[in-house]
């Protein structure tokens, strides 16, 4: 399949032509270039004994976003129903409603797993912002002042999916590391959609004020994530392609990442990231490949209709 893939590609371009819409363009793209892509999600490959703890993890979002994070922590939960349980730490603003905690908190229900919301603080209220995404963005910097006695955290945004267990994660050592993720275009600047953060690292280093300080001065093209990768530069353990893989990306994944990690994701993903303009859950004509998967576990969350 990868040795050929320009041949895929050249007949996506040519397929795409008829369409005068950009994205509906992109779409059959990617419908061409990725089909048979993904094989065997959520299967093991062997038994696994539980682990013993729960694991860390968290989302952040605002009131316009819970029933996007109730998609997100369904997968969570389901994927590692009996092998782990989940501390799920929600970050939040006043915007998330009663009713939309009450929603989130059945998506854990009868399971180990369990949820804890936290008061986003007013640190960043002053941060660099784009208008296409709200302060809510910012949250994640919060979580080594928000959870001063977690060590360490997975995160995750809201429009992930998961398709198996994140044990893996939370044996890994970090050592002196401040944060792992997955890099976003094959080189060292990694996407903060999918990380995991050595808290303790970063509160030893005072990393956080450094945090407050700087994110109002430039406007960071990615704001977030540029402050994230400039102020943790040389200080980053890398995570396989497979915690997450952005259905972006198109063609440049036959082209960046070799034969082994392409192969790795077929048969052993983890985390899938919607992470461009093309929604699962927006106009149907107009989401990306592999909305599907999204829309199996939505039609688990009891908010479908």
């Amino acid at each position: 399949m990868y040795k050929h893939w320009g041949r895929r590609e050249r007949f996506a371009k040519i397929a795409s032509m008829f369409y005068r819409d950009k994205t509906t363009r992109r779409a059959v793209r990617d419908r061409i270039r990725f089909r048979g892509f993904i094989q065997s999600v959520g299967v093991r490959d062997m038994p696994m004994e539980p682990w013993p703890t729960a694991i860390n993890i968290s989302f952040c979002f605002d009131g316009r976003g819970a029933n996007l994070a109730a998609v997100a922590i369904r997968s969570l939960v389901d994927a590692g129903l009996g092998i782990c349980d989940y501390a799920i730490y929600c970050v939040v603003d006043d915007s998330v409603t009663a009713t939309q905690r009450r929603v989130l908190e059945k998506m854990v229900r009868h399971t180990g797993s369990r949820i804890k919301f936290l008061a986003a603080n007013h640190d960043f209220d002053n941060a660099c912002r784009i208008t296409r995404w709200p302060l809510s963005i910012w949250y994640r910097m919060m979580l080594p002042k928000l959870l001063p006695n977690v060590s360490k955290i997975i995160y995750a945004d809201i429009d992930t999916i998961f398709f198996r267990d994140l044990v893996e994660l939370a044996r890994m050592d970090m050592g002196d590391h401040i944060v792992a993720g997955v890099p976003a275009h094959g080189n060292k600047y990694i996407n903060s959609g999918f990380l995991v953060l050595n808290l303790d690292q970063i509160r030893r280093e005072k990393l956080y004020d450094k945090w407050v300080a700087a994110a109002p001065i430039k406007k960071y093209m990615n704001p977030d994530q540029d402050l994230l990768n400039f102020s943790t530069r040389g200080r980053v353990l890398y995570l396989p392609l497979r915690y997450n893989f952005q259905t972006y990306m198109g063609r440049r994944i036959f082209r960046i990442y070799a034969p082994r990690e392409l192969e790795d994701i077929r048969h052993h993903l983890v985390v899938m990231h919607y992470s461009n303009w093309m929604k699962p859950w927006g106009d149907p004509a107009r989401r990306p490949v592999f909305a599907e998967y999204w829309w199996d576990v939505a039609r688990r969350t009891g908010l479908y209709k």
